[in-house]
């Protein structure tokens, strides 16, 4: 049985990659996120720290910049503002 390596392109330099083959992995210290090339030569953001980042400070307080979270009946404390008749 062989052993297959598979290397994971990085970069401490720069927020995210310029060209990806299709399948191809990247990783950028700079952005802290990770990036996967598709069969159309896109770069797809796909995780990485920063998007952990983002989850680990959700809250259920009604906060800018920040994902809600439930508690465990599934409510929140948002404030629902309305705005010529339309609510947003």
């Amino acid at each position: 049985m062989s052993n297959t390596h598979i290397q994971i392109l990085r970069s401490y330099a720069t927020t995210t990659p310029t060209t990806l083959k299709d399948g191809e992995l990247a990783y950028s210290f700079v952005s802290n996120t990770m990036f996967i090339g598709d069969h159309s030569n896109d770069i797809i953001k796909v995780g990485g720290q920063y998007y952990t980042n983002v989850i680990d400070s959700s809250t259920s307080i009604n906060t800018p910049s920040t994902i809600v979270l439930r508690d465990s009946n599934g409510t929140t404390n948002v404030t629902i503002a309305t705005v010529d008749g339309g609510i947003f």
